[in-house]
């Protein structure tokens, strides 16, 4: 028993080693709680913010937004689409603009036409912050361009390549009418664990009004081989998985409602505040 006790706690240190290491090596000097406001409800969008909304929400309304990063993928991604098609589960992918070329602009269409949503995740993941203000809107811009170009459909969120935000960044986001989201669960599949690690992980974690983070990516199994008992744990605990349009409903349905019984406007309602009052 006591071995047992050890092994969990030396597997819970390193995970948080991880986290603070993959935030230090690949986000350096990102403000992951840089403060800006988005959304129908003009909700406050940094990290602090999102990760209290599990504290606006009722409960009895569980819903929940798969995201995935970095496709598309050539050999993965088929597979996500077809297991959340045999969930009836919705999600939202995160496209990189260099990756959607004549081949996989088909598969970007099919994400389109199976009722998912599509983001932009930059041209590159080049960390943007690094970049010139011109140099981050043409990152945007091209890679705008080439999701609509396969769908026909303008895009409505940005999440930026390791959570990195600045000032010029949110400007450049709103310019071309898009909102940057994060998230508030990360699965860290990145990092190639098994697959029963992912489910603990993302399971211990969730709430109602989760983002849940993903990679949609070749060289790693691990993702397509969690997400079935991922999303079968998430409906048997009666969560929806939906996509960030749909989840952006719920919220700004909430928050206005609070706003108005606090007799407050809608844009001056600050999460955190309300939270901790």
């Amino acid at each position: 028993m006591k071995g047992t006790k050890m092994a969990g706690l030396k597997g819970w240190l390193i995970t948080v080693f991880l986290l603070l290491y993959s935030t230090t090596a690949f986000c350096g000097g990102c403000n992951f709680n840089l403060s800006y406001r988005g959304l129908s409800c003009n909700l406050d969008l940094s990290y602090r913010s999102l990760s209290n909304i599990k504290k606006l929400l009722n409960n009895s309304d569980k819903f929940v937004a798969l995201t995935f990063d970095d496709g598309p993928s050539n050999s993965r991604v088929n597979d996500i689409i077809n297991i959340l098609e045999s969930y009836k589960a919705k999600a939202t992918f995160f496209l990189l603009g260099e990756r959607i070329n004549k081949k996989t602009s088909e598969i970007v269409k099919r994400i389109y036409n199976a009722g998912h949503e599509l983001g932009n995740h930059s041209w590159s993941h080049r960390k943007l912050t690094s970049l010139s203000s011109e140099e981050q809107l043409q990152e945007l811009e091209k890679t705008s361009t080439a999701i609509k170009n396969a769908t026909e459909q303008d895009v409505k969120w940005f999440r930026p390549p390791y959570g990195c935000h600045d000032d010029n960044l949110i400007e450049n986001t709103n310019r071309l009418n898009m909102y940057s989201i994060l998230w508030t669960v990360d699965s860290l599949d990145w990092q190639g664990d098994k697959p029963e690690i992912l489910v603990e992980r993302v399971i211990s974690n969730v709430h109602s009004g989760a983002i849940i983070l993903f990679h949609d990516h070749d060289n790693k199994s691990n993702t397509v081989e969690a997400i079935p008992q991922i999303i079968k744990i998430l409906k048997k605990s009666g969560y929806e998985p939906v996509t960030l349009s749909e989840w952006e409903e719920r919220v700004c349905s909430v928050v206005k409602t609070e706003s108005i019984s606090r007799g407050e406007e809608t844009h001056n309602l600050d999460l955190p505040k309300y939270i901790y009052n």
